[in-house]
């Protein structure tokens, strides 16, 4: 069976949520015997790359997203001419789109006429894009909605059968698009539990990373955009701090809202209380969720699942999270008590607060959490388990193939 990806982001080293879901999903068939194809993009110019990733034969072409015209003409010829190319060795059973950039001049060159389409719903375009943003004047903000929205929703509604990651997913889609429930499929994201998985040794970790002796040490590793709310967290250490609880926080990532960031812990005087590490490499990220005693995730809006989530806890490190989206369904199904009552500072520091009270760190309570942890998502939030009801859906798209 021929299955071609098509997707807006690369697949080889995936460091962003999205990214991890086609290098999952694709490795995942190619290994279960599957000819897998994979049609992707990446910013800045220069000629499409074709490689073999691990069993998956990628080809990533550039579209330059600082310039309209460029992207345009770009994203209107190389999809078209790799999609032909691909498809002299044969024509393919069926395509898994994700995001709408590509699968979408690809309809409009005509390419996905005769192929059955999965369309993986990961977020709504429009919204992400918007909300990544700190300010957006009135014009920009119409002309990218209207552009994102009609371009994801002329794709979905090319789709015979639709996957996405949440109920908080589906409803946007029902909302936004008016696709019919029974079309969408909810099929949440995974973790490797082999890469992630608690550490023996944490004191040593901590020492190795840098972590202070005598703090209760908390971690959240995100883009530095808007919606992550992170300006909010750093209120709410400060809250803490002027309380006087020993803690200290770690912020993982890059992105627009950095130097705001640096701004507020200057002002604020939290330099030995909160550390920017930038970019957190992949072979280290299991490292700094083992050594931390909880993961913090203050989303203000859009969480569609929250990779970081699963992946703190199969380290076993317990997460708290604000009641925003996709979160809302795991940490409920967890310990609903890690869910803080609204995504605001004094609301995310009382959060804080009561579980380091309620469990702290080297108390055989928190022990116990943390290997509770690790069996909720060894139970819940396998890609193994992912990709066995993907191949459900998959066969769903393929008997209603007209």
């Amino acid at each position: 069976m021929r299955i071609l990806f098509i997707s807006d982001v690369p697949m080889e080293s995936p460091s962003s949520g999205a990214e991890q879901v086609l290098h999952q999903e694709s490795v995942h068939l190619a290994k279960k015997g599957y000819d897998v194809y994979a049609i992707t993009r990446e910013g800045g110019s220069g000629p499409t790359v074709y490689k073999n990733v691990m069993g998956v034969h990628e080809a990533c072409y550039k579209a330059p997203s600082r310039s309209l015209y460029r992207f345009t003409a770009s994203s209107l010829k190389e999809p078209s001419s790799i999609f032909r190319r691909l498809r002299k060795h044969g024509p393919f059973d069926l395509m898994i789109c994700q995001q709408p950039f590509t699968c979408f001049f690809l309809l409009v060159k005509g390419m996905l006429v005769r192929t059955p389409v999965l369309y993986v719903y990961l977020s709504p375009s429009h919204e992400e894009y918007v909300l990544s943003r700190r300010s957006f004047n009135p014009i920009g903000k119409a002309f990218h909605t209207f552009i994102r929205r009609t371009a994801e929703h002329i794709c979905l509604k090319k789709a015979l059968q639709i996957m996405t990651i949440s109920r908080f997913m589906k409803n946007k889609i029902r909302s936004i698009h008016g696709i019919s429930s029974s079309l969408i499929n909810i099929n949440p994201c995974g973790v490797d539990l082999n890469r992630f998985k608690p550490f023996p040794d944490r004191n040593s970790l901590k020492k190795k990373l840098g972590f202070s002796e005598g703090k209760i040490h908390l971690l959240t590793v995100r883009n530095l955009d808007p919606r992550m709310g992170l300006e909010n967290l750093v209120r709410s250490v400060r809250i803490l701090q002027e309380k006087g609880i020993p803690i200290h926080l770690t912020i993982g990532g890059e992105g627009p809202e950095k130097t705001h960031l640096i701004n507020l812990i200057r002002k604020w005087n939290l330099s030995d209380v909160v550390r920017l590490t930038g970019y957190i490499p992949s072979e280290l990220l299991s490292q700094y969720y083992s050594a931390s005693d909880f993961f913090i995730l203050p989303t203000l809006q859009l969480e569609g699942f929250g990779l970081v989530t699963v992946e703190s806890m199969a380290c076993g490190t317990p997460v708290l999270g604000t009641p925003v989206g996709a979160t809302v369904e795991i940490l409920g199904n967890f310990i609903p008590g890690f869910l803080f009552k609204n995504p605001f500072p004094p609301s995310i520091a009382e959060g804080i607060f009561t579980t380091i009270n309620r469990y702290p760190p080297y108390s055989s309570e928190y022990g116990r959490l943390r290997d509770q942890c690790r069996t909720f998502v060894e139970k819940n939030y396998s890609w193994d388990r992912h990709i066995s009801h993907l191949l459900s859906i998959m066969k769903k798209v393929k008997a209603t193939d007209p």
